[in-house]
């Protein structure tokens, strides 16, 4: 997995390296232009022509130090004989030690450093205006440059971060530079890879200059980028096996009217790999599961109320000490108890509605189960006003909430979370000790250690009715396979993603439906993406 950071982690980073491995700040930046010349050069190397003197680039440079990265940017491509244009703040006193030496070296050469940009196009248009630190919204010239740059035809080259957009967040604060390329150094910044970060950075390439995992010192990385390759830590499976060695899913999901979720829901773990599959749900959906999906075990009761279940009003009053006050609901899963041993894992909260039956078995398999639960959909809605129910769980909890379903866990409007989606989950998971997979266009799993998963598979035709059923049966599939909860949620949400990536070829995203997310499982794992060998649990019931 690929190493993310935020702007004070890359910050401590860098001063590690200057102060404690001793590795000079001017040998720094000038290996960091470097890099990005490397890439200008890889788009030069694009074009027809093989004359450099006609490319005119423009190079705009802030006062910081990645306004010296832009300077040194321009002198080592005036010195291949490109057209290099550089453009700088008035205010030059102000700028940092670095940039200031920068500055010197270009005098010495007699490259000059305009104040404004000149009205005409150029092949490159570089921005090293700000970079990680940036905290404010850009105004003023800063502002003006941007526009103007934006403006511009040619390639659109960022250092480091796009000028603009939160380093930690993707946010943009007043106004973006558009880049088709981001160069950045050491590692990727979270926030180029969070929206709308990621759609202003462009394609993104890390480049080493002498900043690595040692420049953590004594501690460690805890923000990681899922993708594609990311499956080869599922485990395959193994000649000398049978069906008990891939696990037990209970899927408690469906209410009437509602089969459809548990459907996806099982299939997706019977696509992932477990080995039997339990589907819990309402007895009117026996014969529709049958149909759909024969493969399953079916365990229905009967709703009580026959007209069809009760509205729920998620601002109601109702706690966990007035649920028993219908009697009957306790009676309707009299094997509730041996269906939790039985299982690997559960998942629980598909389709199933919000009625008396729906909050007796959410609160009973938080609070029973002793193996890992996976949280979703319906479940999250009863949850919302029974919170405390998670500080009495026995076994790991994966929560996997949608934005709207955070904003009623958490009393929080949609907007400040997208805004902050990792701190949202991170403090999530923290508060509860549960695993929180925050869906959006980037997911992100946040363990309750702080430790962070951003996901970078996956496109928009998952925004579709019955995705995350798929995705609770993808999770509890992993976890039956004997995967860690901790592992299984990041590669879970990976594997998701790449099962839509796989059907992207062949179906438009407008087109996308929610089976052929589950179709395109059995895809991934032919990409050739995943696997490394796992032993064989002979102890598993045959």
């Amino acid at each position: 997995m690929e190493i993310l950071v935020g702007s004070q982690q890359m910050k401590q980073c860098d001063r590690n390296t200057i102060e404690h491995f001793g590795v000079p700040s001017l040998v720094l930046m000038e290996r960091a232009a470097l890099g990005v010349v490397d890439e200008i050069e890889r788009l030069f190397g694009q074009e027809k022509s093989q004359e450099r003197a006609s490319h005119s680039i423009l190079v705009v440079c802030g006062l910081g130090n990645n306004g010296g990265d832009g300077l040194a940017i321009g002198r080592m491509l005036w010195q291949k004989g490109y057209d290099v244009v550089l453009v700088m703040p008035p205010n030059r006193e102000k700028a940092s030690a670095e940039t200031r030496k920068q500055m010197e070296i270009l005098g010495n050469y007699g490259v000059p450093i305009g104040h404004a940009i000149p009205k005409k196009e150029f092949w490159a248009v570089v921005d090293a205006l700000f970079g990680i630190g940036l905290g404010r919204d850009l105004e003023g010239i800063y502002q003006d440059y941007i526009v103007d740059m934006n403006q511009k035809e040619g390639w659109k080259v960022a250092v480091d971060i796009p000028s603009g957009i939160h380093a930690d967040t993707g946010q943009v604060m007043g106004i973006g530079f558009r880049a088709e390329l981001t160069v950045t150094f050491a590692f990727a910044k979270s926030g180029l890879v969070l929206y709308p970060g990621a759609e202003y950075a462009g394609e993104v390439r890390v480049k080493q200059i002498g900043i690595d995992r040692h420049s953590f010192l004594t501690e460690s990385p805890n923000l990681y980028l899922t993708k594609a390759e990311c499956l080869a830590r599922i485990p395959r499976r193994q000649k000398d096996s049978n069906k008990g060695t891939y696990g037990k899913v209970l899927t408690v999901a469906g209410s009437r009217n509602m089969a459809g979720a548990a459907f996806l829901s099982a299939k997706a773990s019977y696509r992932t790999g477990a080995g039997l599959v339990k589907i819990l749900t309402e007895e009117s959906n026996r014969v529709i599961l049958q149909q759909l999906l024969p493969e399953a075990i079916l365990a229905t009761y009967e709703a009580l109320d026959d007209e069809g279940e009760e509205a729920y009003d998620i601002n109601s009053s109702l706690n966990s000490s007035q649920l028993p006050m219908v009697k009957d609901v306790k009676n309707i899963f009299p094997n509730l108890s041996e269906l939790l041993h039985w299982a690997s894992a559960v998942t629980i909260g598909p389709g199933l509605g919000t009625g008396e039956e729906a909050k007796f078995l959410v609160e009973s398999v938080l609070k029973t189960a002793n193996v890992p639960v996976i949280l979703d959909a319906d479940g999250l809605n009863i949850l919302s006003e029974r919170l405390e129910w998670l500080k009495e769980v026995k076994a790991p909890v994966i929560l996997t909430p949608h934005l709207g379903e955070m904003a009623r866990l958490t009393k929080t409007p949609i907007l400040a979370i997208k805004e902050k989606i990792l701190q949202a989950a991170r403090s999530f998971a923290a508060e509860y000790n549960v695993i929180c997979i925050l869906k959006d266009a980037r997911t992100v799993t946040a363990l309750p250690n702080q430790q962070a998963y951003i996901n970078a598979t996956g496109n928009n035709g998952m925004a579709t009715a019955g995705s995350g059923d798929v995705l609770t049966g993808i999770l509890a599939g992993l976890i039956a396979q004997g995967m860690e909860p901790t592992e299984a949620a990041p590669l879970g949400v990976c594997l998701h993603g790449v099962a839509a990536d796989c059907q992207a070829s062949q179906i438009a995203p407008h087109a996308m439906m929610a089976q052929d997310i589950l179709a395109g499982i059995s895809s991934a794992y032919h990409s050739g993406s995943y696997g490394r060998l796992a032993p064989v649990n002979h102890n598993q019931e045959k």
